[in-house]
């Protein structure tokens, strides 16, 4: 984000009055930090800042974000229905309203005189908000019902528009779009940089450090720079609570999450033409593991901590009643919908979901193999093992009641 950018953005901050910061429906925890600081940054200049995502629920994991209860999940009230009354030759005595049924009758009574028809007119009131900011958001669709339901203020009213990715279709009248950050709030800390002269608050400090921290895996991607460890230290510096944070990000895995995750650790497979790794859940694992599939998006980050080298990571599972399903998520590839289109995926572009509701699992995963392949132009051939270079098909474990063992060797696993 250029300086220039930096000064647009706090220029059209201090222009406005009230202004709504949002985000996508498929949110991240680093794109609900980095709300949370950019609102600070707006009441800190004396505006009114309000937060909003579609259906938002905050996640256990970022339940100790500073201001967490803000955020409310709809885009309502937007505008005042106007009734004026011309006061000019006959001044107000006394005004009631009373509910008749389905209408509302507002009772006016003059001084002196009357009232009439030609005395009175209606119109709808400016918008609440006078500036948008959004947020780690690739387009304005993303942000859902905000959108669909109320896209002529959208298209009225100025936007900044600050993301990192590289399919945002800078779509804002100040765009700050850049691909070489780590994380939304690795940008949201230039520009609050910028505004405080280098001071921030610990709340704020711990909210960018959050982002940063979930984006980067903890600092185990690939995309982590100098600039990106710098801007830690100063966090850190600032009062950031890291220790809490990564606590809440990290070490509140259940104990069934981690069980799936041993199970789809021990089935771990990898093409290496695409760099695609995936593992194949049954039923029968979330039985055991007594997970289900809440649990999965956190077996994915798992699994892309432990096969670094993947740049692309799946899962296809058994849903009870519900045929097959896949997950597909990929930090090299910034469009996962795309990575499989032609199976009519659901999600967003960070991680696709699909379902085969005809497809047994096997049949799923060459399903999603090929849909991969095809989009990528690969040529077509056959999954092998992670740590092997001998194509090899290996049967999904069967599971009774004599597994004691099988259970004790995974659980060890996992620990370890």
């Amino acid at each position: 984000m250029a300086l220039q950018t930096e000064k647009q953005i706090l220029e059209a901050v201090g222009k406005g009055s009230h202004a709504l910061v949002t985000f996508r429906k498929e949110w991240t925890p680093d794109a609900v930090a980095s709300a949370l600081a950019l609102a600070r940054l707006v009441e800190a200049r004396g505006k009114k800042a309000d937060i909003v995502c579609d259906g938002f629920v905050p996640a256990k994991q970022i339940s100790f974000l500073p201001g967490i209860d803000r955020i409310a999940p709809s885009l309502d009230k937007m505008r005042k229905f106007v009734i004026s009354l011309d006061v000019t030759k006959n001044e107000v005595d006394e005004m009631t309203y009373v509910m008749n049924g389905n209408r509302l009758d507002i009772l006016v009574t003059p001084k002196s005189g009357q009232y009439s028809e030609a005395d009175v007119s209606t119109r709808s009131s400016a918008f609440k908000y006078d500036l948008v900011i959004t947020v780690d958001t690739p387009d304005l669709g993303a942000l859902g019902k905000p959108f669909a339901e109320h896209p002529e203020f959208f298209y009225d009213t100025p936007i900044v528009n600050i993301d990192h990715g590289a399919h945002n279709e800078n779509y804002g009248n100040i765009n700050a779009v850049d691909i070489t950050a780590t994380s939304a709030a690795e940008m949201v800390h230039r520009l609050l940089k910028e505004a405080n002269g280098g001071s921030l608050s610990e709340d704020t400090a711990t909210l960018l450090l959050t982002g940063i921290i979930s984006k980067t895996k903890s600092f185990k991607s690939a995309t982590v720079t100098p600039r990106t460890l710098d801007i830690a230290a100063d966090l850190v510096a600032a009062g950031a609570k890291r220790e809490l944070i990564v606590q809440h990000l990290y070490k509140t895995r259940s104990i069934s999450t981690l069980k799936l995750w041993g199970r789809a650790l021990a089935r771990i497979r990898q093409d290496r033409e695409t760099g695609m790794a995936w593992a194949m859940l049954t039923r029968e694992d979330f039985v055991h593991s007594g997970a289900d599939e809440r649990c999965l998006p956190d077996v994915i980050d798992e699994l892309m901590v432990t096969a670094p080298e993947a740049e692309i990571v799946g899962l296809i599972y058994e849903q009870e009643g519900a045929g097959v399903c896949a997950l597909v998520s990929s930090e090299r590839h910034a469009d996962s919908l795309g990575l499989v289109p032609d199976l009519r995926p659901e999600g967003s572009r960070s991680m696709a979901r699909i379902c085969f509701p005809d497809r047994d699992i096997r049949g799923a995963e060459q399903a999603v193999l090929q849909s991969i392949r095809k989009s990528l132009g690969k040529t077509a051939g056959g999954p092998r093992l992670v740590h092997g270079e001998r194509e090899k098909r290996e049967p999904l474990p069967q599971f009774n009641t004599g597994e004691v063992k099988r259970e004790e060797r995974e659980k060890t696993a996992v620990q370890g």
